[in-house]
């Protein structure tokens, strides 16, 4: 099983879980409150690789996010390698610094992190806008306008079985937790690049097509 996961910043606002089989068809895709029930999905679904779409580390030479700490970063650029990776590649995000407004997601992600590989899960960190031009190509209509949620819910019926059967009206949320479970699925294909360095975590991008 493979697990996407478009995080929020607080248990107060459900956050998107999406569940594909070995052969990446779709079990599930629904939205969960708290990090309890997120961790008893993946306990009872057992998956290989959760997608977790949130900065699971931070950039080397810092222990936290909190502006009030001396602990910085070694890199003379703003954020991870990873996030500068991306944005050379012409993918903005919002980068891993004191002042990003996702803090409170950051610290979320890296206390789940850890409660899943408990679970034996393999953890990554997903970019779904990142999987979405290295699987789409470009352009990409704005996922909060109607024909770009048609448009991603139309591609991802291309590549996802079973999703077609789904008739729910599948919200922005719920897709890109889609597209972080597809992105487990091709990571334990092989077919996935893992940007930045070793001493930080990596984003895992579906591999360029070639």
């Amino acid at each position: 099983m493979f697990f996407g996961i478009d995080l929020t910043t607080r248990e107060d606002r459900p956050t998107a879980c999406a569940l594909l089989n070995t052969a990446g068809e779709l079990v599930s895709v629904d939205k969960f409150r708290t990090d309890d029930e997120m961790v008893e999905l993946a306990r009872d679904g057992s998956p290989s690789i959760i997608a977790i779409d949130s900065p699971l580390g931070l950039p080397r030479g810092m222990d936290c996010l909190e502006e009030t700490c001396e602990c910085r970063s070694v890199h003379p650029f703003k954020g991870r390698t990873a996030e500068r990776e991306l944005i050379a590649e012409g993918i903005n995000l919002y980068v891993t610094t004191k002042r990003s407004i996702i803090k409170k997601m950051v610290y979320r992600a890296m206390a789940l992190a850890p409660r899943f590989r408990k679970l034996g899960a393999d953890v990554i960190e997903v970019y779904p806008f990142a999987s979405k031009v290295r699987v789409f190509g470009r352009p990409i209509p704005a996922k909060n306008r109607p024909e770009g949620r048609g448009f991603l819910r139309q591609s991802l019926e291309e590549i996802i079985l079973g999703l077609d059967l789904d008739v729910r009206r599948l919200d922005h949320d719920h897709l890109d937790a889609l597209i972080a479970a597809y992105t487990a699925f091709l990571h334990a294909a092989g077919e996935t690049d893992a940007l930045g360095s070793d001493d930080e975590e990596r984003i895992i991008v579906p591999a360029k097509r070639r």
